[in-house]
Formats: structure tokens, sequence, C-alpha cells
């Protein structure tokens, strides 16, 4: 777990005496995540997660709140913050901003034709969804991308590999980004960690940190890089044919669409590997989880399309 903020008991049972949840009684992280500090919070009155927000300020967390709000009108499958005994569902302090959320049963699923026809099916719906005014465009995209590289030509990382790599990517990608096709609701960031199943049925799709306004494709892409591939990076070809079907099935993709699905498959496993190699090697340098980018490297090289 990305942890960057932990709690005293006397924050923790500050925190919850602002929500109708009972006492605190035990708090344990969260593995797994990469931009938040998650904790599993029990108390007299049932089990929540505490989510503590380290990557977004205050304005973008009362975005995703309103864009939250927007979906349970919606009735879509995801998990719906609690509001505390004030009304708000954020709470802020001068060091950190929180949300509890209900404690959802479930884990996160290996790749499989079941899995991923019930993805496509989620995201196809989540397209389908008018976007709320004010979201972002995609927010690991280029508007990061192009000043980064700036920033690292007066820096150690000018002449690194990943930088070499980078920048010959998006020698051929950028062009086909410019295309004119179909824009959306995003979620933006839809791996396999960002689902949870239960018995083999979907409960929820989670995490709207980075949902946005942008090129439905991105989010199609995402998904394939995010949940298409084996635990050793290896497109499965079979739950990739189940997802695009069953997407396809509900919003069927355009003939641009499918032109360009290579060229945002590519981005999509850039950008990812992009903000990693900047969060764990510049902005929260973590020699374990340095590396972890060439994952996201690996998938981009062993992609094919069908």
């Amino acid at each position: 777990m990305a942890r960057y903020t932990t709690l005293s008991p006397d924050e923790l049972s500050d925190i919850v005496s602002h929500y109708a949840i009972g006492n605190a009684l035990l708090l344990e992280d969260i593995p797994g995540g990469f931009g938040n500090s998650n904790f599993k919070l029990t108390t007299t009155e049932g089990v929540y997660l505490l989510k503590i927000c380290d990557e977004k300020n205050i304005e973008e967390l009362r975005t995703q709140i309103k864009l939250l709000k927007h979906l349970q009108q919606h009735s879509y499958p995801t998990v719906y913050p609690i509001s505390q005994k004030s009304g708000d569902v954020l709470h802020v302090t001068p060091d950190y901003n929180v949300m509890i959320y209900p404690f959802l049963e479930g884990k996160t699923p290996n790749p499989s034709q079941s899995v991923l026809e019930q993805i496509g099916d989620k995201l196809a719906r989540l397209h389908s969804i008018s976007p709320l005014t004010g979201l972002p465009r995609f927010p690991m995209g280029l508007a990061q991308i192009t000043p980064f590289l700036e920033e690292v030509k007066e820096t150690k990382f000018h002449s690194h590999p990943f930088i070499t790599w980078l920048k010959s990517e998006l020698e051929w990608i950028r062009h086909g980004l410019n295309k004119t096709l179909p824009k959306g609701l995003l979620h933006g960031d839809l791996f396999l960690d960002n689902t949870l199943f239960d018995g083999g049925k979907m409960v929820a799709i989670l995490d709207f940190e980075e949902a946005c306004h942008d090129t439905l494709l991105i989010d199609v892409a995402m998904t394939i890089i995010g949940c298409c591939y084996t635990n050793q990076h290896q497109l499965d070809i079979a739950s990739l044919q189940s997802f695009l079907n069953s997407y396809n099935a509900s919003r069927p993709l355009t003939d641009e669409e499918w032109d360009s699905l290579d060229c945002f498959v590519h981005f999509a496993g850039l950008s990812i590997a992009f903000w990693r190699f900047r969060q764990y090697n510049i902005r929260h340098p973590n020699v374990q989880l340095a590396d972890i980018y060439q994952e996201m490297i690996t998938r981009s090289a062993n992609w094919q399309s069908i």
C-alpha cells in the first residue's frame, strides 16, 4: 500500500466523533492502492473504509463528491461516502482530508471471461451517464506529461531510460490522440483492484478519484491495460474478447474508435507508467516501488489487437 498518512489514537477518535458510527475499536491497513492511505475501520457500530485523501485538494474532492452523488442518482454500482453529523461528507483538518465509506465485502478478482464481461457491461453503462459540468480532462494525460518532460531536463533523471522510452512513445502516439472521437464520463483508472467481486458477481466499481470528461476510448483502453492481463503481464485474449464484446453490446464502438484502439492502449500504458515513475522516483521516492512502472511498459509491449 502506498501509505502517506498515519493517524494517532487521538486523531482517529476525533475523526470518528464527527460521524454517527460509534466509537473506534480497530484501524487496519488495507493493502493495494497507490494514491491514498486506506484503512479498515472497526467501530462499535460496524465496519467502514476510512480513506485519507493524500493526492487531491479540497476543490478536487468536492468535485468528486458531486460526481458520486450524480452516480447515486443513476443507481450506479459503486460505494458512496457517509455523511458526518454536520451533513458534510468531507472531513477537513489542517493536516489531512478524510472520507468514510461503508466497508463492502468482496475481493479483487483475477481476470476471467466472466469478470471482464461484467466489467464491460458496467463500463458501457457508466459511459451512458451524462457527465457533470466542470469535470477535468483525463488527469494523467499530456497535460501532465508535457510539463514533466520540461521539469526533468535539469535533473538527474533527464537521461533515465524511462524518459527516453516516454519520449519515443509520444512521438507516434500524439498524432493518434488528435482524432475526433466520442467523449463522455470516464472512470479514468479502471484496474482490477478498483473492482470488487463476491462469489463471482460484481459488487462495485471503486475509486472515482480520476473521473473526468474526455474521450471514451481512453477508458476502454485503460480497462484493457488494467484488467485484461495476467499477473505475469501477458495479454489474456479470452478476457479481452469478453470485455470488448460485452462493452460493444451496450455501446457499440465506432469504426474510428476500432481503428484507434491500438494507439489508445499504448497511451493508457504510457500514462500509468508515467504516473508511477513520477510518484515513486520523484514525488514520493520508494525503493520498493521505484520500478513498478515497468509493469506497464511490459503490458504495452505484450499488447496485440484482435
